[in-house]
């Protein structure tokens, strides 16, 4: 009983306290052929280098083909990890940054499913707070810095790992997600 109430009290003190957070509200590029528009999209942006987390997957069926070409015909260059796994692990984080921060990256395209939405997110933690392991990040409110503009498009449907700030990251040493 006593249990029930102190996560009732969370809940509601958290309720009350998300209102006062400094929310960007996402931009959405929907309907036929989207996809063809985001590299416009995020040269608006000013960015001029991004960064494309995906997986092999998708990468072998030829899925980026029309993204890529999109971004080099606007100017954007682009710098791509594709060795994400199901279930992202802090190893997929670490070497999505080093790719990032290589090529001087601005922002970050995310492709697939959730677990490259969720590795994104992770490199976007890790930019935003670079002297912080993933580890010391779990939680509520500890990613609080301006993260590099993220730009999600999701291939499957179910996780709707695009829609939240919240990402599943797993410790392939301890296993602990």
């Amino acid at each position: 009983m006593m249990y029930q109430w102190y996560c009732r009290s969370y809940q509601a003190a958290f309720r009350l306290g998300a209102r006062l957070l400094p929310w960007r509200m996402p931009e959405l590029l929907e309907g036929p052929d989207s996809l063809k528009c985001l590299p416009e999209f995020i040269r608006g942006k000013g960015l001029l280098r991004v960064l494309v987390v995906t997986d092999k997957g998708i990468m072998s069926l030829g899925l980026l083909d029309g993204l890529l070409q999109g971004l080099k015909e606007t100017g954007i260059e682009y710098a791509i990890y594709d060795n994400t796994v199901a279930n992202p692990t802090i190893d997929n984080i670490e070497e999505a940054l080093e790719a990032y921060k290589r090529d001087a990256c601005q922002g970050i395209i995310a492709v697939g499913g959730g677990s490259s939405m969720d590795c994104a997110k992770g490199v976007g933690a890790r930019i935003a707070r670079p002297n912080k392991t993933i580890p010391k990040m779990k939680g509520q409110f500890k990613v609080l810095k301006k993260l590099p503009p993220l730009f999600a498009v999701p291939t499957t449907a179910g996780t709707g790992s695009e829609t939240t700030v919240a990402a599943v990251i797993t410790d392939s040493r301890t296993h602990e997600k």
